[in-house]
């Protein structure tokens, strides 16, 4: 089941990319090459996020072919993407930021960070424990994938909003619930395989706390720690 699991997964990043692709044509590719109403922190983040997609497709067919040395050095190019994927996120987040309080109360503009900043700290200890544990394959592969689960939420989102209209905030929840639900799914399958459920599990954990926060945006606690994020570093 490992075996084929491996063989397999790489498709769906292929399902990942398209889907973001889908979403994003008709707001952000399809606007090239003025590219209206977008700056330097977006270009930088599609281009990090297309780059991460790309490795996470390359990787699992680079295992099936046998190819592991090459599997290995472009794996090492990952402590270089990564974090220039997280510091692209963190330029989103800052965009959104600068242009939301300028068009509506600060708490609404504050809140609106909670699609963002959860997901710096999500794909940062995904990766980690997909490095602490590259060894074990089970637990590597599981981690890496769920850095590919999260991608599916930004092309999907904006598939829904501009296909059937659905409000951004229904949105969100509905995006963050639905990758939750899959690593829910995925954690009972290796349950049911006698495989550890720690890696699904602990995805399962932080998309728990993220709808906590995405649903808590105007609470005390969210606007302190937003408003001292963006006092300080925006």
């Amino acid at each position: 089941m490992e075996k084929s699991l491996q063989n397999r997964i790489g498709y769906l990043f292929i399902a990942i990319l398209l889907i973001c692709f889908l979403g994003f044509y008709p707001t952000y590719i399809s606007k090239f090459p003025e590219f209206k109403d977008f700056n330097s922190a977006h270009h930088f983040h599609g281009l990090m996020a297309l780059l991460w997609l790309l490795m996470l497709i390359i990787q699992p067919f680079l295992i099936r072919a046998k190819k592991h040395q090459l599997h290995r050095q472009i794996g090492k190019l990952s402590y270089i993407l990564m974090p220039l994927l997280i510091i692209s996120l963190f330029g989103v987040a800052k965009a959104s930021y600068i242009r939301n309080i300028k068009i509506m109360p600060e708490i609404n503009a504050l809140a609106g960070l909670t699609n963002g900043i959860p997901d710096i700290f999500n794909f940062a200890i995904l990766y980690i424990l997909a490095m602490v544990h590259r060894k074990n394959t089970p637990y590597h592969l599981r981690f890496m994938a769920s850095t590919g689960i999260m991608m599916v939420g930004p092309g999907l989102g904006r598939f829904l909003i501009i296909t059937f209209g659905i409000p951004f905030p229904i949105v969100i929840l509905s995006i963050i619930l639905l990758t939750t639900g899959v690593g829910l799914a995925w954690m009972i399958m290796d349950i049911r395989n006698k495989k550890s459920a720690f890696p699904k599990g602990f995805f399962v954990g932080i998309g728990v706390i993220t709808t906590l926060i995405n649903i808590n945006g105007q609470s005390a606690w969210w606007q302190s720690f937003a408003g001292w994020l963006a006092a300080n570093f925006f």
